[in-house]
């Protein structure tokens, strides 16, 4: 066990925006707390709200189609490739939408004259606290999200007499019911929608009919107060009250991925009165048994880069004074332990894995339907699990990989292959079919494949061989769809024709993505067929351990270019941004095992790309070159890179978040 940490996010205001505001969860559901003393906000969640429900969808690319654009890279005519493909492609639909459950309000009544403000986040204990002055008599804030008792709980304390209203608004909720004791609040997701990142969204579906219908979902809300609670229409009033504690259960009808949510649902007013009655109403039994819990995970690693003078300033303004080159190393290992904090409070054991935001979203219409971006967004959330003796949270990861291989095996059929295969975006429902947009990322089935390098990487950490065996089919039908893929060219097994995830190259000055073949693409193949060989082994079956080693060994060898640099595609074309956020053509550095100190001349070679691709990006971007740089033991590009990291900016400016 690591030492216990004390570090913790602070800050001598509340947060304006959801995004300074303090995320909490207990894996399955949470909220975003913004800490305010005159109307306070948790922006709630609940990790199978989701729009939509299971339906057949446009499989996806034929194999005709996909031969037909591999004949034209072939011959150089790329443009007609991807014209080719687009045209294919005008058939499909994009993911389903993750939805908020809604606003929980605490509205404080009277006047207030606020004094010597502070919250906190405790990473160590997972718990935000609020204190301040109001009318000289001091205030405490304290709320935690409960994995032992599946509960949100919220208490304020004062050392005087106060009132306040509580509502719970906003998302999708159709009806809140008020009590003298509490509330029942009600909604229901939108049925399944068709949208598009490139043409927008339409109107939502909210159909009469019960098999259009979508996820129905509850809040269930207990208050306990020393004060009087008053049921009116617009909320709940509590009047001179001490003490308020609000305990927040949530459930849905989700009854699984292949389930429909409406007609096939559970009961979840059910499932939220179970919730509630489950534990005893002591506030402090409860919070000292979820740090418990908590901590199981969170003291199993600890960092400690040396002291900071400024540890207990304001965290935004630690961060500017990093951007003016003053030493904070604390500020790093605070960054560090937040990263921690955010995965154990977004992915457990039996949840849904963590998406484009974590568990986190305030928007009915989230920038990019905040799904399961898996051509790196949703591998990147995972890649701490095994070097912070995390691997029980990636249980979401390997479950979600499992149900993808249904849907899976109808794309792969589509195309003509074996296997299974999921392109670059999935949603609650696991589809696998293509999302309809631009080539760059539309045309790329190589999702799960990608993600089975984070399933073996678990088993690598955890030797958990019952593990192994569990996982051994998702490698199979994964190696089995890339082999089906592969074809014959001068230069040896290539995957024809591909895509490098989201990037581009020019012909007549004009950008185009696709390719005979891509470095990427072969990297993703390279090693699931190395990890899935190394997996038969262990298993005993070393006859498929051997005809995959043989198949390995065929594939095309990773090309260095004109400036030193990994080739991104099979042809050294002009970049059409030569610092582009992706750096898919060096997979083999990372997260890839092929790049290391035993093949000198193709490190080099990463380091020259990762030179050429510049030192700026988005912060998921940066983060990636943060580990390659590590891998390259460059600890001087390390801190240049990082130092990057640490910039404020506004989070309400419009483009501030680039795609994923």
């Amino acid at each position: 066990m690591g030492e216990r940490s004390s570090r913790k996010e602070v800050f001598h205001r509340p947060a304006a925006s959801w995004h300074e505001g303090f995320p909490i969860g207990n894996g399955r559901m949470g909220a975003v707390v913004y800490g305010d003393y005159k109307r306070e906000i948790l922006a709630v969640n609940e990790d199978t709200l989701w729009s939509g429900y299971p339906s057949e969808t446009w499989p996806g690319f034929s194999r005709e189609a996909s031969a037909r654009a591999a004949e034209f890279c072939r011959l150089g005519r790329n443009r007609e490739a991807m014209e080719l493909l687009e045209t294919e492609g005008r058939g499909a639909g994009d993911v389903q939408m993750y939805a908020p459950f809604g606003n929980v309000i605490l509205e404080f009544l009277g006047e207030r004259s606020i004094e010597d403000y502070r919250r906190e986040l405790d990473l160590g204990d997972a718990v935000i606290r609020a204190a301040y002055a109001c009318n000289g008599r001091q205030y405490r804030h304290t709320v935690f999200c409960s994995a032992a008792d599946q509960v949100l709980a919220y208490r304020v304390e004062a050392g005087e007499p106060f009132s306040l209203r509580i509502t719970a608004e906003d998302g999708f909720l159709r009806h809140t019911d008020y009590t003298s004791k509490g509330f029942l609040a009600r909604g229901e997701c939108p049925g399944r929608n068709s949208f598009s990142v490139t043409q927008g969204h339409g109107p939502l579906s909210f159909s009469d009919k019960p098999e259009e219908r979508g996820m129905r979902y509850v809040g269930l809300g207990q208050v306990v107060t020393d004060g009087e609670g008053v049921p009116r229409e617009e909320g709940l009033l509590i009047e001179e009250a001490t003490r308020v504690t609000i305990f927040l259960c949530i459930r849905s009808s989700f009854a699984g991925f292949d389930r429909h949510p409406f007609t096939q649902g559970l009961e979840e007013t059910a499932l939220a009165e179970r919730d509630m009655a489950a534990f005893e109403k002591d506030f402090d039994a409860m919070l000292a048994g979820h740090i418990r819990e908590y901590r199981s995970y969170f003291d199993r690693v600890a960092l400690d880069l040396g002291e900071s003078p400024d540890s207990g300033t304001d965290t935004d303004q630690r961060i500017r004074n990093a951007e003016k080159g003053e030493p904070d190393p604390d500020l790093a290992a605070l960054l560090f332990d937040f990263g921690r904090y955010l995965l154990i409070s977004c992915s457990r054991p039996g949840t849904q894995a963590a998406n484009l935001q974590g568990l986190w979203n305030r928007e009915k219409f989230p920038p990019w339907f905040c799904d399961y971006t898996v051509n790196i967004n949703t591998e990147m959330n995972y890649w701490l699990t095994g070097p912070c003796n995390l691997d029980e949270l990636a249980e979401p990861l390997a479950r979600l990989n499992r149900e993808l291989l249904d849907n899976g095996r109808i794309t792969a059929r589509a195309m003509g292959r074996e296997g299974s295969a999921c392109f670059h975006n999935t949603d609650l429902w696991r589809k696998a079919s293509p999302a309809r947009g631009k080539t760059s990322w539309a045309y790329w089935p190589f999702g799960s494949a990608w993600m089975c390098r984070n399933l073996y990487e678990t088993y690598l950490f955890s030797g958990d061989k019952d593990y192994l065996r569990g996982l051994l089919p998702v490698l199979r039908e994964n190696a089995l769809f890339c082999e089906s893929s592969l074809s014959e060219t001068p230069e040896g097994l290539a995957v024809c024709p591909a895509t490098s995830p989201e990037n581009e190259f020019l012909i007549d000055d004009r950008p185009v993505p696709t390719a005979y073949y891509t470095e990427h693409t072969l990297a993703v193949v390279r090693n699931l067929f190395r990890d899935y060989a190394e997996a038969c082994r262990t298993m005993g079956e070393l006859r498929e351990a051997e005809r995959y080693e043989e198949l390995l060994g065929r594939i095309a060898p990773i090309k260095i270019g004109a400036f030193g640099q990994v080739m991104e595609w099979d042809r050294e074309f002009q970049e059409s941004d030569v610092h582009h956020r992706h750096l898919s053509n060096l997979y083999e550095l990372h997260p890839g095992r092929g790049i290391s100190q035993s093949t000198p001349e193709l490190q080099r070679a990463a380091e020259v790309t990762l030179e050429r691709r510049g030192d700026e990006g988005t912060g998921w971007s940066l983060a990636w070159k943060l580990l390659m740089w590590a891998r390259l033991e460059n600890g001087l590009r390390f801190q240049q890179v990082m130092n990057r990291l640490f910039r404020l900016v506004d989070p309400e400016a419009a483009g501030q978040c680039k795609g994923p």
